[in-house]
């Protein structure tokens, strides 16, 4: 699909007129099967060119291949506007910016850019690690069970600029190649949050530690030091238990129902709103009905 027919009557589609924001869209467009990734692209680096003030994206794009500096100040300088907000907000915001950078010859690095400190990941072991990654993996990637588990180390990192994924478990956003289980074999690329990112390298680096001699009772890392100190291997298995076998039938099973019990919690909910808004407004009438206003009253009474 085209980048004009994804972004056709959105406020954004007005960055197409940049020779580099189309190519970034006409790329993700080839490459993404949830076209979702192009709008959200395209709008977070909307708000990094408003908010940090280079207006000219192309002229930016020029002064960062000559200075790739420039690249990382300017995202600094998003970040710094962005200080209110957490770690995990100023990632997905930072994200088009990113791509847009990296797509177009700027090489910048792919590593958080901070903000306000989420709350910590619950330490979870073993299975309910992999299955806690499970879901929070399968949440706007559009990436299905299937997919996902058939997914190797070597298969997430972060793109080259003709979209070519460089493995590298650090990235920042986490982009994702996979094979669509059905339809075309063609390989697509999709992205992780940065929730899902997080657990995922919480579950590398309790791996890493388990398998590492003398592992036990040793603290864990801070996320991000699992290239440093244990060397990943590229094929081994995405997903997997702490020694290293793959997910069991059992906690795929568990992560099923888990899905559909947290599914069926939002569409109740959902219903909920919906049936109690109906009720308040078959009991009190559309918004300004019972209004009264002083051309309502008498006209003695309006003096």
């Amino acid at each position: 699909m085209k980048a004009t027919k994804v972004l056709e009557g959105r406020r954004e589609s007005v960055l197409l007129a940049f020779p580099s924001v189309r190519r970034m869209t006409d790329m993700l467009s080839k490459r993404c099967r949830e076209q979702s990734w192009v709008r959200t692209s395209v709008a977070t680096l909307d708000r990094f060119r408003t908010m940090t003030g280079h207006a000219d994206l192309e002229a930016l794009r020029e002064q960062a291949l000559a200075d790739p500096v420039v690249a990382e100040k300017a995202l600094a300088s998003f970040a710094a506007a962005l200080a209110g907000h957490t770690e995990s907000q100023v990632s997905a915001l930072a994200m088009g910016a990113k791509i847009w950078f990296r797509l177009n010859g700027v090489a910048v690095a792919w590593r958080p850019l901070g903000g306000m400190s989420s709350p910590a990941i619950l330490a979870t072991i073993d299975q309910q690690g992999i299955e806690r990654v499970i879901l929070l993996a399968l949440i706007g990637s559009g990436l299905q069970l299937a997919e996902l588990l058939r997914l190797r180390v070597g298969d997430v990192g972060s793109l080259d600029a003709d979209g070519r994924l460089i493995p590298d478990i650090e990235a920042e956003p986490l982009a994702v190649q996979f094979t669509p289980r059905r339809g075309k074999q063609v390989e697509r690329i999709t992205f992780l949050t940065y929730q899902a990112r997080q657990a995922l390298l919480a579950s590398l680096e309790q791996g890493a530690d388990k398998s590492a001699v003398g592992a036990i009772n040793r603290p864990l890392r801070p996320i991000g030091a699992i290239n440093r100190m244990h060397p990943l291997d590229l094929d081994a298995p995405l997903l997997a238990q702490s020694d290293g076998s793959t997910v069991s039938a059992e906690g795929v099973a568990r992560a099923r129902r888990r899905s559909r019990a947290l599914i069926r919690a939002g569409s109740e909910v959902n219903v909920t709103l919906c049936r109690t808004t109906g009720d308040f407004f078959r009991e009190w009438g559309l918004p300004g009905s019972r209004f009264v206003g002083p051309e309502e009253l008498p006209m003695e009474e309006s003096r």
